[in-house]
């Protein structure tokens, strides 16, 4: 994640300055309309290289060790089996299970912790942060020109009201709906995984029309005044 915001973000420099040039809105559209089509692909993507309950019946190989220490000034022991699962695509799931071997009355009772963490090949590794990087790019190409396009928007007596009603709205109203609704959508229909996308997919799409249908394509021919 961290590397596709940092090969990601100058473009929100570089999508600004050609706003300057070619105007704002088709920019803007073009983001949305990219965002449309490729968020479910790409999220599929993403969910095909790290699922390993699809990949069980692709399991070739599994390793476990066990390590018993004991604890000190107690008759009690830690024992920590690590279980490793060799997936193909270079996938690995690697579970920790440590267990607390209380000895009382000559009895042994079991109090497991298990952790459990994906490891992945660094093809999958550099492939999901391609695809992260692509989904970041359409944030830059809309949010890049957006500043100057809804300073534009609004004569200077009205334009910080205007400006923040809508922004905050589309952030605060429709952005942080997101996990909301989209937990709401997969808890309500559970047999398609991605099934939450639709909700910001619908966002888009809306703002996609409404865009393409009332917005003009201004260019200001003297950005410095």
């Amino acid at each position: 994640m961290l590397w596709a915001i940092a090969f990601a973000t100058p473009f929100f420099v570089f999508f600004g300055w050609l706003s300057d040039k070619i105007g704002r809105k088709w920019i803007m559209m073009t983001g949305m309309a990219l965002a449309i089509f490729t968020y479910r692909p790409f999220f599929n993507q993403l969910l095909s290289i790290s699922d390993t309950d699809s990949k069980k019946e692709f399991i070739l190989r599994k390793e476990i060790s066990t390590k018993l220490t004991p604890i000190p000034n107690s008759e009690n022991s830690l024992r920590t089996v690590t279980s490793t699962r060799h997936f193909d695509e270079g996938v690995k799931l690697l579970e920790v299970k440590t267990d607390t071997l209380y000895a009382e009355k000559g009895k042994v009772t079991l109090k497991p912790d298990i952790k459990t963490s994906k490891l992945l090949s660094d093809e999958n590794y550099r492939s999901m942060i391609l695809i992260v990087f692509v989904m970041i790019l359409y944030v830059t190409m809309v949010y890049g020109p957006i500043a100057a396009f809804l300073v534009e928007l609004f004569p200077t007596k009205i334009r910080y009201t205007s400006m923040s009603l809508p922004y905050h709205i589309g952030n605060g109203v429709f952005g942080g709906l997101v996990p909301f609704i989209g937990l709401l959508l997969s808890t309500t229909y559970t047999k398609d995984p991605l099934v939450g996308l639709w909700y910001p997919i619908g966002v888009a799409a809306l703002c996609f029309i409404i865009g393409t249908v009332y917005l003009s394509n201004k260019i200001d021919k003297n950005v410095a005044d």
